[in-house]
């Protein structure tokens, strides 16, 4: 796959595996829409690579995804849309947890992606197109501390395998990222047995296993957490959460 002059959207694109995974697509010639809520924090990644045109929107605003809809067709439409904006959120159930902050990471973690196709899907459609979802291990082992997130990836996994089979026919790919735990301030919270994997590999294995035609990108951690979710469900879910 060649991304040079490719148009890229990635959201939540302001830092952490957006920030990655736009920079890499930057570097092979893309252009490269990075979304986020705050125009300051764009702006400042922007600055990394010229490649990268920020725009302020929020997956939860259907007006917002509309506007960037409408820019990006201006442009010449996308190639490729990279849903990655989310949240992770620790708690307790125990302890009490506002209903509205478990229901605002649905809004982002799930809600967020399906706004996105509902409103790019037609002009993919018109195109070779790429939409990559990029979920988690976690969506093979739930992380107990993470119970929303844990959710929201398992239903981002199931709902991309079930996007993929309904769109085979089509020339729009559908392909998952499925990122172990990540060197960045998202995981900050997250203690588990695994190694960090730095985001820059990350986007490195993101670019290789698109070249290679994978549909279901799992590197690290997160391939043999798969095997282990199979065949020993309960003692994958243990190593997970060994230290909550």
């Amino acid at each position: 796959m060649d991304f040079k002059r490719k148009r890229v959207i990635v959201t939540g694109g302001s830092s952490g595996i957006g920030l990655a995974l736009a920079q890499a697509f930057a570097a092979e010639g893309a252009s490269v829409f990075i979304t986020g809520r705050r125009a300051e924090t764009l702006e400042a990644a922007a600055a990394s690579h010229p490649n990268l045109i920020p725009m302020v929107c929020d997956v939860t605003v259907d007006a917002q995804v509309i506007a960037l809809k409408q820019t990006v067709d201006a442009a010449g439409g996308a190639d490729l849309l990279v849903n990655n904006a989310g949240i992770m959120v620790f708690f307790d159930v125990l302890d009490g947890f506002p209903l509205e902050e478990q229901l605002h990471e649905i809004e982002v973690d799930v809600v967020g992606p399906i706004r996105m196709i509902e409103h790019f899907l037609p002009s993919l459609l018109e195109r070779e197109a790429t939409i990559i979802n990029v979920s988690s291990g976690i969506a093979y082992v739930p992380f107990a501390r993470a119970p929303v997130y844990s959710g929201a990836k398992a239903f981002l996994h199931a709902y991309t395998r079930c996007l993929r089979e309904q769109l085979r026919d089509t020339p729009v790919r559908v392909v998952e990222l499925l990122p172990p735990v990540v060197d960045t301030p998202l995981a900050e919270g997250i203690e588990t047995p695994f190694a960090r994997m730095p985001p820059e590999d990350l986007a490195t294995a993101l670019i290789r296993g698109l070249r290679r035609g994978k549909v279901e990108i799992a590197p690290g951690i997160s391939k043999p957490l798969s095997f282990l979710a199979r065949l020993a469900p309960g003692l994958a879910f243990r190593q997970m959460n060994k230290t909550t």
